[in-house]
């Protein structure tokens, strides 16, 4: 039986900030301690395109430098999706694949579009590689079992790509899977965002804007809050919410043949539906034994594998554009639904800093504004709750880009793996108990160096079977 440790143990997160510059291995160069350039690169689940910035750490500052995106050409989207079925239909046995012509090819493809970028990245803005201390890079999610989801089964997560490949193509050190040491120890390896969010926000409460919640959307919406006690102790909490673009866009490349419902075209021509609403919340996202996402206490994590396509929506019971608004409208939903986790001795935010593709759809941001605010359309088995989440604002709610304070939201996610190769060079934690469950706080993240002759894995180290394979070198 898997086993995790409860209750979590809360810590004081605040504490961890840049806190120390200590010395690292010999890749650092010259590289000044005090201010290090680490790259981070993000490729999400829509399987759209490279995100990748610069970005400048001192000892109280995060500062972007550079950034760029290269898009994924067609044929790389349908080979990443056709791996992802390959992995799912071998039910994440990753030893499988090793000799799989098809996917070493395409894990390698993928791993050169990723220099590809980064080189891009550098010439574009004529930079010195030399001052570039790693490469923070995630690699693709092709599947993803946390604890939450996998209860007395051994949890896992599948992320693939070539780190040593795309050391050698750009001559950086390159820092890599970093969601394996977290479920290692008893962790969801999900969210990451938090201990990022929680950077940032000193500089935020700097200027008076605090607690502030972080609300991340893309296929999935995660949240970070960081707030204090009724103590003014510093709190730092985080989870996922659940799929956000993840059923608009099934729908709208399943009857439109559009990648995306762009600027809300079939959505305004909607209405929500109230009956499909609580399908949906009771439904679309459940593990295996049934168990409702959405009413599951954090820490937990979501991901597009073991989201519910149920009949509503492969049937369409209601009109194309009733669907879709009430998907829509869902997404937001799930978000303010998810404030009630917030123990009650830490400070409501009332500060909504929002980033990711997903808020550019032009009905979330005022469906969410209108459910903070009480004019939303709430289910009647909702009400009490969601009057009780308002009651906890002192003050009106303001909903804002993250843009507006200085932190570009299309690079947030790719600014998260820089951060995470900065802490991993000066040895600080990145995920603790209170944000991914693992049971203590933990360093993320293996190193791969341009010109190693060791064979580099395609995968990361926590896949199916971790539990039996100690090698993970």
């Amino acid at each position: 039986m898997w086993k995790r440790q409860l209750p979590l143990q809360r810590i004081n997160p605040l504490l961890i900030i840049f806190c120390s510059n200590k010395p690292h291995s010999s890749n650092m160069g010259f590289i000044c301690m005090s201010h290090i350039k680490t790259i981070g690169v993000m490729t999400g689940n829509s399987l759209d395109a490279v995100d990748v910035v610069l970005t400048e750490f001192g000892e109280k500052s995060i500062r972007d430098i550079a950034f760029t995106t290269l898009e994924y050409p067609a044929q790389m989207t349908k080979d990443l999706l056709k791996l992802r079925a390959l992995i799912k239909e071998h039910q994440a046995e990753m030893d499988k694949q090793g000799t799989n012509s098809f996917f070493v090819e395409t894990v390698n493809a993928y791993s050169r579009l990723v220099a590809e970028a980064v080189n891009k990245l550098i010439a574009d803005n004529d930079l010195d590689k030399k001052e570039i201390a790693a490469i923070g890079f995630h690699g693709q999610t092709c599947d993803h079992f946390p604890p939450s989801i996998a209860g007395d089964k051994e949890p896992y997560t599948v992320q693939v790509g070539n780190a040593g490949l795309l050391a050698d193509l750009t001559g950086i050190p390159v820092v890599w899977d970093f969601r394996s040491d977290d479920v290692m120890n008893g962790g969801e390896g999900a969210p990451l965002a938090p201990v990022h969010n929680l950077h940032i926000a000193e500089d935020m409460k700097g200027r008076g804007i605090f607690p502030v919640a972080f609300c991340n959307a893309g296929n999935t919406g995660n949240i970070a809050v960081i707030s204090e006690d009724e103590k003014e102790k510093n709190i730092v909490l985080g989870w996922d919410i659940g799929p956000f673009n993840h059923f608009a866009d099934f729908l709208t490349r399943t009857y439109k043949g559009q990648m995306c419902d762009m600027d809300a075209r079939w959505g305004k021509q909607g209405k929500i539906i109230p009956e499909l609403l609580k399908k949906l919340f009771d439904s679309v996202a459940v593990n295996d034994k049934g168990d409702n996402f959405y009413l599951q206490l954090p820490p937990k994590s979501s991901d597009p594998s073991w989201y519910r396509i149920i009949d509503e929506l492969e049937t369409l019971k209601y009109s194309f554009e009733d669907t879709l608004r009430t998907v829509e409208y869902l997404s937001t939903y799930a978000y303010m639904h998810s404030l009630s986790f917030i123990p009650e001795n830490v400070k409501m935010p009332e500060n909504f800093l929002v980033f990711g593709g997903g808020w550019k759809n032009p009905l979330c941001i005022p469906d969410f504004k209108d459910l903070l605010s009480g004019k939303g359309m709430v289910l009647e088995e909702h009400k009490p709750l969601f009057a009780k989440i308002r009651n906890r604002f002192s003050d009106d709610c303001r909903i804002e880009w993250s843009d507006e304070q200085g932190y570009s939201g299309k690079y947030m996610e790719a600014r998260i793996f820089a951060d995470l190769s900065y802490c991993k060079i000066i040895g600080e934690p990145f995920t603790y108990p209170e944000t991914t469950g693992c049971l203590t706080p933990t360093i993320a993240g293996i190193w791969r160096y341009p010109g190693e002759t060791t064979k580099s894995p395609l995968w990361n180290r926590a896949v199916k079977g971790w539990t039996r394979n100690k090698n993970f070198d």
